[in-house]
């Protein structure tokens, strides 16, 4: 009989992924305020990206990704990890936008 670990039980619950989450190598700029930094994609969908920074960002601050070739685009820090962060953009890209951006990276 299989037996269920405490880890799964108390496992927090996520959100659902609106959209699949696709695995990128890549930079892009990151401006909070005044301030501006490269920081590095790790994973990029319509809806939001992963960033590492050079410095843990704020659950809750926007945030202005610029990407190659896009106007910037407004994000909101949802989740951290230390360096790493999750960000989801106010505005979902289309997804004609986004196959393009991915075909360039």
């Amino acid at each position: 009989m299989p037996y269920l670990t405490a880890e799964l039980v108390d496992r927090p619950q996520q959100r659902p992924r609106r959209a699949e989450r696709r695995s990128i190598a890549g930079e892009a700029q990151c401006r909070r305020g005044a301030s501006r930094e490269t920081v590095e994609l790790r994973d990029f969908s319509p809806g939001g990206a992963r960033i590492r920074a050079l410095a843990p960002l704020r659950v809750g601050h926007a945030i202005w990704h610029k990407l190659p070739a896009l106007d910037a685009i407004e994000a909101r820090v949802v989740w951290n990890g230390g360096c790493e962060s999750g960000c989801e953009f106010v505005r979902t890209l289309h997804d004609a936008v986004f196959d393009s951006l991915m075909s360039r990276a």
